[in-house]
């Protein structure tokens, strides 16, 4: 009976050992899933807050605002520093067209006239072409004139791209009649590009030397005459339209070589005029 007590109890033991050993176990299984538990309770913190209204949503999904009036900024700065800061008297390059012969354009220069705003007028510094004022000799105002569609047309396509063409204004002009001659000059008129008028030719430059001008190579080409005795650097002078109405109506006025305004004006068919194109640009 002892030895059946003594071999129950040795029995027993391996079951008792056996718990005991696997109590570590369990322990490490606890502290695990006490980690996993610590680690998803501090995710879950890091983790956004799901929006609970449609004001959360979108206060959630709202872009930041803050590097926008840096981008602003800069844009507006990058578009001051690329308009030019120009004043009367200032030349400017602006478009292309034929000077030095018929086969390839260079930059036109332009003569600064007049600022407003952000608008300046100008003025070719060169005769750039030759034209008729008109091509028959008949009764004419600028209105109807060759050369102001010519220049709104034909020049306009040729010196500039389409991006200048958008810079270029619609000017409303008046066509006042003949300030001597009382010449009539026709209805007031919207263009891109025009002729000065009498008024605007005497009061825009300071003096006739200022009015002065000679022409491109091309122009010369093209038929503009040149006085001999009248030259800027060597280079003989030419006259030039303007919009006004001469002593008849089949005239038109003109400046001449040496910079006086010519209120009689010249016939309208005359094919030897050059052509200082004007204009107001948007900078």
């Amino acid at each position: 009976m002892k030895d059946t007590k003594a071999s129950g109890t040795a029995k027993k033991a391996p079951a008792k050992t056996g718990v005991k050993a696997s109590a570590p176990k369990t322990a490490a299984k606890t502290a695990d899933k006490s980690k996993v538990v610590k680690t998803a309770v501090k995710d879950k913190a890091k983790a956004p807050a799901v929006p609970k209204t449609g004001k959360d949503m979108a206060k959630a999904v709202k872009p930041a605002a803050k590097p926008q009036p840096a981008k602003t900024a800069d844009k507006a700065a990058a578009t001051k520093a690329a308009a030019p800061e120009l004043k009367k008297g200032d030349y400017f390059k602006f478009g292309n067209y034929w000077q030095e012969n018929s086969s390839r354009k260079t930059p036109i220069e332009w003569l600064v006239l007049k600022k407003s705003g952000s608008k300046v007028l100008l003025i070719s510094r060169y005769g750039l072409d030759c034209r008729q004022y008109h091509h028959e000799r008949v009764d004419m105002t600028w209105e109807n004139s060759d050369l102001r569609k010519w220049l709104n047309v034909e020049f306009f396509r040729n010196a500039f791209i389409a991006a200048e063409q958008k810079k270029i204004a619609v000017t409303k002009l008046q066509n006042d009649n003949n300030a001597k001659y009382g010449t009539f000059g026709g209805n007031s008129t919207e263009d891109r590009v025009f002729c000065l008028s009498i008024a605007e030719a005497e009061s825009l430059f300071k003096d006739d030397a200022a009015r002065k001008c000679v022409p491109t190579p091309y122009a010369v080409g093209k038929g503009a005459w040149q006085n001999s005795s009248e030259l800027i650097d060597g280079r003989g002078c030419c006259y030039w339209w303007l919009r006004s109405p001469g002593f008849y109506q089949f005239n038109a006025s003109f400046v001449g070589s040496g910079g006086a305004l010519n209120l009689f004006g010249g016939n309208v068919d005359h094919g030897h005029g050059a052509v200082r194109p004007a204009l107001w640009v948007n900078l």
